[in-house]
């Protein structure tokens, strides 16, 4: 039994086992179908062989019926007397039905009306229709040697016919008829046979069949599946038991193989701390309970000045090393922070304190002073320390640089290699309005302006993070929304490996001076009263258009204006009024221009206008009826409406000249042939095509 739970070559045995008994029980149960079906069978077709005898036997003990003749009865073919037939007084004939003629037409009804095939059949047939087949002849001669009834299932599938033939013995009312053809009571004179199709009664029987089948094959699966699952569990329950018991000898083993190791171990673990104290970087003190030194390593000794253990084994630590503080001042042993640990077993750390060397220097030192149990019980304590000499120095050094950064008229930034701030300084508080902590943590980008081309930040970032310093100016927001400009200096600061960790930014706020050089350049180039270019700045405009043009093979148009009748608006209104009038003049002007074209003011009363890529004659002439008509509105002058006209002069490059200079200079011809013409007009230097 263990062997086939444990090995699952043996579990299909109890399935097939399974197996068997299933398809026993439903060849069991299809056999008792297929022989409830035929005894059904069976007692139908009894039942029509005793119903048409019954008929039969009737009929002779009356010694036959007469019927009339009609489509239905015909002359009785079973008799040749003179009583065959009969014509009543009403003049019908009548034909008598004996029982063979009675059965003969009974079989053609039934079969008929239903299903059935009725025949009536004999070895020995007086009529040719009652002559038998193959099968009704087997069983006639069967029945001629003393075998009864005999039904049988005959063919396959739609084609099978249940077939059932029963024997006819003569009978006392027989004899009246049969006697004289040599029958004798109880002798065979036929057989009547009853057949018909078998599927209607075995359609059912295969329904019920597949339900039977769908039954056993659940049964079998569900009967294999627990069988299944009882020999997994058992084999489960066996292989854990069994493993159960090698898993304690194992343990035996290798428990009695640890305790050996851990032997092994623990003069390893002793000897590698003692390798791991005596080569650490860290000085290393041990003292028990009495404040005196048990454990002393090399380190130690070197910080200390001290040429061999027994310089400070067994003796006092604090008077040694720990006896004064950094001023000289003596420090007492009740107020040592290493006995504090030897008193209640408090952690101590100090970076601000000083050990003495044994030749009376002292020296600063961080020191940690832990207390050391032993299952609970306060032995003593382990005190590390180093030399920080090096560090303070470096600290004094970092204060000093802090304390120029925190003074220094620049703003002051600090930020880690991907942007984020660590540091700034007040001057930085000042530019900006914010405090430390509303940017530190953040990205510069929270005081952008949005008006610094992001080419600019994306050569600024490829210059630090390539290492290099970058220098520039920004336009960056305060906190509180105003402007202004600031001149930056950014450095990468870098590890001894070579690695940036760090960006510093020095930044110094240049908004007055970018003013200054702002107004300074306006008035250079714009004129004051009407804020339009003048004639320098008008001069680098038109060159820049004469460029694109060349570049864009376009046209370049220049329109020449002189205003009619302004000298007469400045002698009667004076000369505030005409400022005004020509402040209005120049708002007008820029009405009927692009954003892309120039209006300037060349003097006096003189405008110009540069049309950068105009579309030919007609484009020029549609901004010069723009010009005219704006400038024919009326104008309010010292409550009163004067108006004014122009007259404007038209060329185009590079058809009219091929310099600024050449272009001015007939812009300025065709305005006069306008103002020839009659004024309030505009003519191009050449006549258009």
């Amino acid at each position: 039994m263990r062997k086939i739970v444990l090995q699952y070559r043996y579990w299909p045995l109890p399935i097939l086992i399974w197996t068997l008994v299933v398809l026993v029980s439903f060849l069991w149960n299809q056999a008792q179908m297929e022989q409830k079906a035929l005894q059904l069978a069976n007692d139908r077709a009894q039942f029509v062989f005793k119903m048409v005898e019954s008929v039969r036997l009737w009929n002779a003990r009356h010694g036959g019926v007469y019927a009339p003749i009609d489509d239905y009865t015909q002359p009785n073919p079973y008799l040749d007397v003179p009583e065959r037939e009969i014509t009543t007084p009403s003049g019908t004939t009548l034909t008598m039905i004996n029982p063979a003629y009675m059965t003969r037409q009974l079989t053609d009804v039934v079969a008929e009306l239903s299903q059935l095939r009725l025949h009536l059949t004999s070895l020995k047939p007086l009529n040719p229709h009652n002559a038998p087949d193959a099968w009704e002849r087997s069983q006639l001669e069967k029945f001629e040697h003393g075998v009864g009834e005999v039904s049988e299932l005959v063919g396959q599938g739609e084609q099978a016919v249940f077939r059932f033939i029963a024997p006819l013995r003569v009978q006392q009312p027989c004899l009246k008829c049969h006697e004289h053809q040599g029958y004798r009571l109880g002798d065979i004179r036929g057989g009547v046979s009853v057949s018909f199709a078998a599927a209607p009664l075995l359609a059912p029987e295969a329904v019920q069949l597949r339900n039977i089948g769908l039954t056993h094959l659940a049964v079998w699966l569900l009967l294999s599946g627990l069988t299944l699952f009882a020999l997994s569990r058992f084999r489960r329950q066996m292989l854990a038991l069994e493993s159960a018991k090698a898993q304690t000898e194992c343990m035996v083993e290798q428990r009695t193989a640890e305790l050996r190791a851990e032997v092994a171990e623990r003069q390893q673990a002793e000897a590698q701390l003692r390798l791991f104290i005596e080569s650490s970087g860290e000085g290393i003190i041990g003292m028990n309970l009495q404040g005196l030194c048990t454990l002393v390593n090399p380190e130690a000794l070197r910080l200390l000045g001290m040429a061999r253990p027994e310089q400070l084994l067994g003796r006092a630590v604090h008077e040694l090393i720990h006896h004064s503080y950094a001023d000289g001042r003596v420090h007492p042993v009740d107020e040592c922070a290493l006995h504090g640990t030897l008193r209640d077993g408090s952690v101590v750390h100090d970076d601000s304190d000083v050990f003495w060397r044994a030749d009376g220097s002292r020296f600063p030192v961080e020191y940690r002073s832990h207390p050391l149990y032993n299952d609970g019980r306060l032995l003593g304590a382990v005190v590390t320390f180093s030399d920080i000499t090096a560090r303070k120095e470096a600290e004094a050094q970092l204060r000093k640089l802090s304390s120029a950064v925190e003074h220094s008229p620049a703003a002051a930034i600090i930020t880690d290699s991907e942007g984020t701030i660590e540091y700034v300084n007040p001057r930085f508080v000042e530019m900006t309005g914010y405090q430390p902590e509303e940017v530190i943590g953040q990205n510069p980008r929270l005081w952008q302006s949005g008006m610094t081309p992001l080419k600019t930040y994306q050569r600024l970032w490829a210059t630090i993070k390539g290492g290099e310093v970058w220098h520039g100016e920004v336009l960056n927001k305060a906190k509180d929304g105003h402007l202004f400009w600031e001149n930056a200096r950014i450095s990468p600061i870098k590890n001894d490996a070579g690695v940036i960790t760090h960006f510093v930014a020095v930044k110094e706020d240049i908004t007055e001076r970018k003013a200054q050089e702002e107004f300074i350049w306006r008035q250079a180039h714009f004129d004051g009263l009407t804020g339009l270019p003048n004639r320098e700045l008008f001069a680098k405009r038109l060159e820049q258009a004469l460029n694109q043009t060349d570049l864009s093979e376009a046209q370049a148009g220049l329109l020449y204006i002189d205003l009619d009748g302004f000298k007469q608006v400045n002698d009667s209104f004076g000369h505030a009024a005409g400022d005004t009038l020509l402040r209005e003049v120049a708002r007008r002007l820029l009405t009927c221009v692009r954003d892309s074209d120039t209006v300037a003011r060349l003097g006096g009363d003189e405008f110009a206008m540069v049309l950068a890529q105009v579309h030919g004659v007609s484009g020029a002439q549609v901004v010069a009826q723009k010009v005219l008509q704006v400038l024919m509105q009326p104008f309010q002058l010292q409550e009163q409406s004067v108006t004014l006209s122009a007259s404007v002069g038209i060329v185009f490059y590079p058809d009219d000249g091929a310099t600024a200079d050449e272009l001015l200079r007939r812009a300025d011809a065709a305005m006069y042939r306008a103002k020839e013409a009659g004024r309030n007009g505009y003519r191009f230097y050449k006549d258009p095509v």
